[in-house]
């Protein structure tokens, strides 16, 4: 579940000046550490942060 409500929540926290170890404990578990690291280095190198893949599931339902 990386939904843009929790992208805007780790990006507010990190302008904040909070480190990702503080991130992590305040979400309490809705993201990995490696994910808010990861996260935190994308923000600092270009300002926002880029999904690699779509947020979700892939879609499973098939139709003919």
């Amino acid at each position: 579940m990386k939904s843009k409500d929790l992208r805007d929540v780790v990006r507010r926290k990190y302008e904040a000046g909070d480190t990702p170890t503080k991130i992590f404990r305040d979400l309490n578990g809705a993201l990995g550490l490696t994910t808010i690291k990861r996260w935190c280095k994308m923000l600092r190198n270009t300002g926002s942060i880029e999904l690699s893949k779509p947020s979700g599931g892939p879609c499973l339902a098939r139709t003919s």
